[in-house]
């Protein structure tokens, strides 16, 4: 009578385990699902606007993306001369090239503006890489910056 009593036990304790470890899973896969469905390296911008230009899904919350029309629009108010290829470009190295390769990308939300220009600057000379390549990822950045939401 005790063995029938702990093996029933027994397999109710691993039954309910098994039901918590499939609800982790599922829930794992949403979270896979929502994070393929606002990829970083799409522009939202470009590919998710609606005709009234309202988001079918967020931005990144980190404001880790590739740049659209809306980030080169509001980077140019500031300097006329950026290009979306410039934009482009600063993304890459900020998200495949001289950042990663030391620390990865940082959020972008999280610090002000005006502190990216030193951060920038005091990066770009552990990293090597020239002043045109600076320039690209500080207004990449700021790209960003101009268009997160509030």
């Amino acid at each position: 009578m005790k063995t029938t009593k702990l093996t029933l036990i027994l397999i109710t304790v691993m039954v309910i385990a098994a039901c918590n470890h499939s609800k982790k899973s599922t829930k794992s896969k949403a979270a896979d699902s929502a994070s393929i469905a606002v990829a970083p390296s799409v522009a939202p911008s470009a590919a998710t606007t609606t005709s009234t230009n309202t988001y079918l899904f967020a931005k990144s919350p980190n404001g880790i993306y590739a740049p659209g029309n809306e980030e080169l629009t509001a980077i140019q108010l500031k300097y006329k001369d950026a290009t979306i290829d410039q934009l482009k470009e600063g993304h890459v190295l900020y998200t495949k090239g001289a950042c990663i390769n030391c620390h990865g990308p940082k959020d972008i939300y999280k610090r002000e503006e005006a502190r990216w220009k030193d951060i920038i600057d005091n990066m770009a000379q552990k990293a090597n890489i020239s002043d045109a390549e600076k320039d690209a990822v500080y207004k990449y950045v700021l790209a960003i910056k101009a268009t997160q939401p509030k």
